[in-house]
């Protein structure tokens, strides 16, 4: 056992030191890391609950408010392990679409932020498994919004998993499912359980990727709705976005945006580089990624530039501020005695 936690440590610390390369090196190799998110840890204490359409974080948004019938939370929820024994050491998000009372209408999502695709080099990458299948496998869409993160505005179908309708038996052929992908149908990725039959395969954490080159030149968010209505649990893991970052210009223009005091009592100050004339404004946001104060600043002519925020309102604490200018955004973390 000390010896398989210990090879799965060193596979994660392997992987940490590549992406970091990639993040490095991702200038000239046009193979950045755009997104990552490995789930080895609880992130949704960071997560925004609510959707407001332009969050610049990650949301985990319950939309249905229909508690489950196990007591698990009723939104994408954080557990240290996955299902099968091969993801015992794993960490990864759940999901339930058993209800109390049995009740349809399940609907979870998990925005990103916006990610400003570059050109046709970008692509998805995730894995996710159904807690069981054939029998009550639970399916899921991938949705792409190239506007906003408002839930009607994610139009755009990238990945389809399908769900259990109808059937009974040891063999797939004996279920009727929704269209799309379903776990475990060509005999893959699958763990038989010893306290069940198999009717209730247990899901492995299954690789996916789709292509975003449609996506070229433009700012998009990635929703994982799980959509699946009285089944059970799903997981999901490594969210992984490649491509190609905006230029070596956006590289330098974040290690430009600076901010004085830091810490800070009543006022900071950021100072920054436009490259043209252009409206600027910033948010700020707390350590739980909810948005906090808001400034306008307005035209601002090209050049160095600064922008004055009062910080006496907030609370103690670290935080993050991000600037919008020229259709893009920097950002940095300062904080507040």
């Amino acid at each position: 056992m000390f010896n398989s936690l210990k090879t799965s440590i060193m596979k994660k610390q392997l992987l940490s030191i590549l992406l970091g390369t990639m993040v490095v090196f991702g200038a000239q190799a046009q193979n950045d890391t755009l997104l990552y998110e490995n789930f080895d840890v609880d992130p949704t204490a960071t997560y925004v609950p609510f959707n407001s359409g332009n969050d610049l974080t990650w949301v985990n948004f319950d939309a249905d408010a229909l508690s489950d019938a196990n007591g698990r939370p009723q939104e994408w929820f954080w557990s240290e392990a996955g299902f099968a024994d091969v993801d015992s050491l794993d960490g990864c998000l759940f999901s339930s679409s058993w209800l109390t009372g049995f009740l349809p209408g399940n609907r979870n999502w998990l925005m990103t932020p916006p990610i400003q695709i570059v050109d046709a080099s970008a692509q998805l990458s995730w894995k996710s498994a159904p807690r069981q299948t054939p029998l009550y496998v639970d399916g899921y869409s991938v949705l792409i919004s190239t506007t906003d993160n408002i839930e009607s505005s994610f139009t755009n179908v990238a990945f389809q998993a399908g769900q259990y309708l109808t059937g009974s038996g040891s063999n797939f052929s004996g279920y009727t499912f929704s269209p799309g992908f379903v776990h475990g149908q060509d005999g893959t990725y699958i763990q038989f359980d010893a306290s069940a039959d198999s009717s209730r395969l247990i899901g492995e954490q299954r690789p996916f990727s789709v292509s975003l080159a449609q996506y070229a030149g433009q700012t998009i968010y990635i929703a994982f709705l799980h959509d699946a209505d009285d089944d059970n649990l799903i997981s999901l893991d490594d969210i992984l976005i490649t491509g190609t970052l905006t230029s070596l210009n956006d590289i330098d223009d974040k290690l430009t945006l600076q901010v004085y005091p830091n810490p800070a009592t009543d006022n900071i100050e950021l100072s920054y580089h436009l490259d043209k004339s252009t409206q600027v404004y910033a948010d700020i946001f707390d350590s739980k990624g909810s948005k906090v104060k808001s400034v306008t600043r307005g035209l601002q002519i090209a050049g160095a530039q600064k922008m004055a925020i009062d910080v006496a309102d907030l609370s103690s604490g670290l935080y993050n501020v991000v600037l919008y200018m020229n259709n893009r955004n920097i950002e940095t973390k300062f904080v507040k005695n």
